[in-house]
């Protein structure tokens, strides 16, 4: 397809405007400007369009322009969106049918709607593959190889790893295709380690303060996570903690151990809500874009997402209530458990791999991505490998520490975080959450992915766990305090 599409701007002197979804993650920033960089390489104007400034990810992909206005007659080409509700502007309506081209990974379900057929669009203009992990995954096929530059294969590299949660979830070529866009020049290990910065303390902290507030509910031998949001509480996440689009920050519930469903609900424009739904293949493994589609959403089986409007009398407790009710008849009717393994002789070469590359982030060339495909192929369990599961006590035990972290530390660069927790505390939180001294002081670990200079955890009988910035801990069973350990 877009060979077709440079010869079509070629022939008819054409510009090229490529178009993604609202809330753009690497997947959508990366595949655009991918595109929109092959095409500029061979002589054709084109033009990522976007109507807000896109600050994430420009180390990679270059300043992103704000769109002053298009050309009517112009080429447009829209990806990673499953459907009209989702695109981030809709100026692509200016060009003609025949002009107007999608590339998406997200899937059809049960007959339902999506943007191409919205837009009544030919079936040649239409890649529609969700045995892709992403659209970035797609490009590495559809574009000509020897036109594929080491910038190129950065971007599409970082919007593979963006969109696979750094290769937690993968389809059936991603290595294949990965491995190909190491050869294509990928710095592979300077993009894994551009995921992995560590996070903002008052993100975390925001953030923490936001998931204290999730609600548990039973689905079959499993559980599900709802949170819900209103306009008031996404605006007060929005000022206090500058954290928006809350309901794109789903994937702090990932992997708790029995859990098959979690669901961010958040109220971004007055009575209208954005919704993002998950379930894992490892619990229960029902799909829940069987229940985005009912809502006119879209996405993949496991993970996926919708806009619902809010009609009269009807509150954002009874929404809760009814998903809650479909989520428990979706888990009865398609719910299957994955069953307890029995490593094979595939799973202890992929652990090998695994160990010896630190998850696939140290010493990773293409022979090596090449052999964790064929052990996948022939039967290797992934993603129950690749994945480390935390109970629910302990992540909210996590939440409960961070929030309590004040203003004045959080606000501060490269701050120090000193947590001293009075006995009281501490028997709450060993009561609420059954957990012992040692869990407490256990959550040191999460600061290991903040960027703080340096954290202490302290509790009233003396005992204390020390993190430095990079990522040393010590624990003391005496001494109130452990002095910082400075390093340059």
């Amino acid at each position: 397809m877009i060979q077709n599409i440079v010869q079509k701007s070629k022939k008819e002197n054409k510009k090229v405007y490529v178009y993604a979804h609202k809330f753009p993650d690497g997947d959508a920033i990366c595949s655009s400007c991918a595109i929109v960089e092959y095409l500029k390489n061979q002589g054709i104007e084109a033009q990522y369009v976007v109507t807000k400034k896109i600050m994430l990810f420009s180390e990679i992909v270059g300043d992103i322009p704000i769109t002053d206005g298009i050309d009517s007659e112009g080429i447009s080409v829209i990806v990673d969106t499953s459907t009209m509700n989702y695109t981030e502007n809709s100026l692509f309506r200016n060009s003609n049918i025949d002009d107007i081209y999608v590339i998406d990974h997200h899937g059809r379900n049960n007959g339902s709607v999506c943007i191409e057929d919205e837009l009544k669009l030919p079936n040649e203009n239409v890649i529609r593959q969700s045995s892709s992990s992403s659209v970035c995954e797609i490009l590495a096929n559809e574009l000509d190889e020897k036109k594929i530059t080491p910038k190129i294969a950065n971007m599409l590299t970082l919007g593979l790893l963006t969109d696979t949660a750094k290769l937690k979830f993968i389809k059936e070529d991603t290595f294949k295709n990965l491995s190909k866009l190491l050869k294509l020049g990928s710095d592979y290990e300077h993009l894994i380690e551009y995921c992995t910065r560590k996070s903002n303390l008052r993100d975390e902290v925001g953030l923490a303060n936001m998931l204290l507030n999730t609600k548990i509910f039973p689905i079959g031998d499993t559980f599900g996570m709802m949170l819900s949001m209103d306009s008031k509480e996404v605006k007060n996440l929005n000022q206090v903690y500058r954290i928006r689009s809350p309901q794109k920050k789903i994937f702090k519930m990932s992997d708790i151990k029995n859990c098959s469903f979690s669901c961010i609900i958040s109220e971004n424009i007055k009575n209208k809500y954005d919704v993002e739904f998950r379930s894992t293949s490892i619990y229960g493994n029902f799909d829940v874009l069987n229940l985005a589609t009912k809502y006119k959403g879209g996405g993949h089986y496991n993970a996926s997402g919708c806009n619902i409007q809010l009609e009269d009398n009807y509150s954002k407790n009874d929404l809760e209530v009814t998903l809650q009710k479909e989520v428990k008849e979706l888990y009865t009717n398609q719910a299957i458990d994955l069953e307890l393994i029995n490593l094979n002789e595939q799973d202890l070469k992929l652990s090998e791999i695994l160990n010896s590359t630190k998850r696939l982030t140290k010493n990773i060339t293409p022979d090596i991505l090449e052999k964790v495909d064929n052990l996948v192929k022939d039967g290797a369990n992934y993603e129950y490998l690749f994945k480390t599961f935390k109970s629910l006590e302990e992540f909210m035990l996590q939440n409960e520490i961070l929030s309590g972290i004040s203003e004045n530390i959080y606000n501060k660069r490269n701050p120090v975080v000193n947590i001293d927790l009075s006995q009281r505390k501490i028997d709450m939180l060993m009561e609420k959450y059954s957990v012992c001294e040692e869990d407490i002081l256990d959550v040191i670990n999460i600061f290991s992915h903040i960027n703080v200079y340096s954290a202490t955890i302290s509790l009233e009988s003396g005992k204390s766990v020390y993190i430095d910035c990079n990522g040393n801990i010590e624990k003391s069973k005496t001494s109130n305090k452990i002095q910082p350990i400075y390093t340059r």
